[in-house]
């Protein structure tokens, strides 16, 4: 089971990743991202290109995504400040389903139909645990994933720069009023946001070939992993992401293994239910 568990780091690292940049995006910005690995992927896709057609070695390639997924991030940002800035939290998040599909849609293109494979950038190094052979990138990943939400949950809290984007998550136009500059604070989140789900994205590619929608519909194991933390803490989200991709790979070599990838939906539903309790209870009183 231990092997099996360690085997489930690869996806469980990249859910980790995402779940985080979800988690800040509602937190600073109001936005449930749909659409958070489909930018990853679409930036992802990109470094195939760099890759194969122009001859990039391995790591400038995935430099070029990261860049490209700031960019990708950067520029939906600039929309969102643009039209949407004082919308509701449902119009804002419904407006990046469309994203979502827009990345569907440019990805598969991109791709040609054809499966995305990449080589892995540590060249096949792996670490042994627990007498299994995890690969190096798996480590990096992880480790990365939770000491990037410990990182800017203590940025969020510790700098000025911080402070401002949480006066901008609970009252975007009065802070925009006290001089914060909140459409130039929402592109950077956005863009940060790309370029973590991009990095966290391409960690996967090396361990399984895979077409262009698997990879943007990661959001919805990631979201599974954000709900832990009620979409407000950043750690859990992490480590919630690294657990979901863990067990999912545990459940593949039990008699319920079909039932793997529903994993996350249990845990929206549960979180749901556990959310909405308190309204259940009052209508009994």
């Amino acid at each position: 089971m231990i092997q099996q568990a360690l085997a489930g780091l690869v996806a469980g690292g990249a859910y980790a990743g995402i779940a985080v940049g979800i988690v800040l995006m509602y937190r600073m910005l109001g936005v449930l991202n749909f659409a958070q690995s489909g930018i990853g992927a679409l930036a992802a896709a990109l470094s195939l290109y760099a890759y194969r057609d122009l001859g990039l070695p391995v790591w400038p390639s995935i430099l070029c995504a990261i860049a490209a997924g700031a960019v990708i991030g950067g520029g939906l940002g600039m929309l969102m400040a643009r039209f949407f800035l004082e919308s509701s939290v449902v119009t804002r998040s419904t407006v990046t389903i469309g994203f979502l599909v827009m990345s569907l849609a440019i990805g598969t293109r991109i791709l040609d139909g054809s499966a995305y494979n990449f080589p892995d950038a540590f060249a096949g190094r792996s670490v042994v645990l627990f007498g299994t052979g995890v690969p190096m990138g798996s480590i990096f990943e992880v480790a990365g994933a939770i000491l990037l939400a410990i990182g800017v949950e203590q940025f969020l809290r510790r700098t000025r720069v911080g402070a401002s984007l949480r006066a901008m998550s609970e009252r975007p136009i009065t802070a925009q009023l006290l001089g914060i500059p909140v459409k130039r604070l929402t592109v950077l989140v956005w863009a940060f946001s790309g370029a973590v789900s991009t990095l966290a994205v391409m960690f996967v590619l090396p361990t399984s070939t895979t077409s262009f929608p698997p990879l943007a519909y990661m959001t919805v194991y990631a979201l599974g992993a954000a709900l832990l933390g009620l979409l407000q803490s950043l750690t859990i989200a992490a480590v919630g992401g690294v657990l979901i991709g863990m067990l999912q790979s545990i459940m593949l070599t039990t008699s319920i293994g079909q039932y793997a990838q529903a994993v996350p939906f249990v845990i929206i539903i549960l979180v749901m239910i556990w959310w909405s309790r308190g309204d259940v209870w009052s209508e009994r009183r």
